[in-house]
């Protein structure tokens, strides 16, 4: 048994060492006289070493004592049927939460459906790659004492919000 078990194991290092050399030489040039492309002198573009996650954005979010850039903020209130939803009460909730303060003293400021630019939804992070594709979502506005607060959602998903929004790649009439 031992000697079957050397055997075989001698045959696939032998087929090992023989599909490295081959592949080794279908690397090297047949012409004589031309200079070797083996290992480390590929004639292929380099690979870079940096590879980007997403190109930079300029992150918009409105100063605390300013007005949202027109087109960057969805203003003019939401409609009752969209603050009835349910995502649309937890986002209420969540700002709420982060906020400290009350429900009630969170406002409604605007509602847009929106196509995002990818698939980060407006509020691309750090090191996080994103599906490069529109998506259709929706962006929220709400404030409280003042202070706008952007949540981003997909078409059908939670809004979650996005302490630094990028605005949509369309407006809702491009849909």
């Amino acid at each position: 048994m031992t000697t079957k078990r050397s055997s075989l194991a001698a045959a696939f290092a032998t087929a090992a060492a023989v599909a490295a050399c081959l592949a080794l030489a279908g690397c090297a040039s047949t012409q004589p006289g031309a200079p070797p492309t083996g290992a480390g002198t590929s004639t292929a573009a380099p690979i870079p070493t940096e590879t980007a996650v997403r190109p930079e954005f300029t992150p918009m979010p409105p100063l605390p004592h300013q007005s949202p850039a027109p087109g960057s903020l969805p203003a003019g209130g939401v409609p009752d049927a969209v603050a009835a939803r349910a995502d649309v009460q937890q986002a209420v909730a969540d700002e709420a939460a982060r906020t400290g303060a009350p429900a009630s003293a969170v406002e409604l400021i605007g509602y847009a459906d929106v196509t995002w630019s990818d698939g980060s939804l407006g509020c691309p992070q750090p090191g996080m790659m994103y599906t490069q594709a529109l998506v259709d979502g929706r962006q929220l506005v709400l404030a409280v004492d003042g202070q706008l607060a952007s949540y981003h959602a997909a078409l059908n998903g939670p809004f979650t919000y996005c302490s630094a929004p990028v605005p949509p790649a369309a407006d809702p009439g491009n849909r």
